[in-house]
């Protein structure tokens, strides 16, 4: 597909299932890693409230598409399953519309920043 779309999803964490969701959300950011239509996540942690785990996404497809076809993939099952019960409030989608784009042309990483 021609399309990209990025997004910001929220997971505000219970404390007592900050590990539990963490641990959970990386094994899925593993396998989605290998979809044809990933481009890139990146995983944060509010220094407002550390139990909230924020991913910034873009997929090569359409919304719809990622959320009837990636959504329901085989193993995502589990995690989808038990979301609901390490979570506060509810999952938070924010979808984002592309204004402009830049880009550093040296090679820069997350890990050179000392983040996680």
């Amino acid at each position: 597909m021609s399309q990209a779309i990025s997004f910001i999803v929220h997971l505000p964490g219970k404390p007592e299932a900050r590990d539990e969701l963490f641990s959970s959300l990386v094994k899925v950011l593993d396998e989605m890693s290998h979809e044809p239509d990933f481009v890139n996540t990146y995983l944060h942690r509010s220094t407002e409230d550390p139990d909230t785990l924020v991913l910034y996404e873009t997929w090569a497809c359409s919304a719809q598409y990622f959320q009837d076809y990636h959504l329901k993939k085989a193993y995502r099952v589990e995690y989808e399953g038990k979301l609901k019960s390490l979570l506060k409030s509810e999952r938070r989608f924010e979808w984002l519309e592309p204004v402009k784009g830049y880009e550093r042309k040296a090679a820069w990483r997350m890990s050179d920043s000392g983040g996680a």
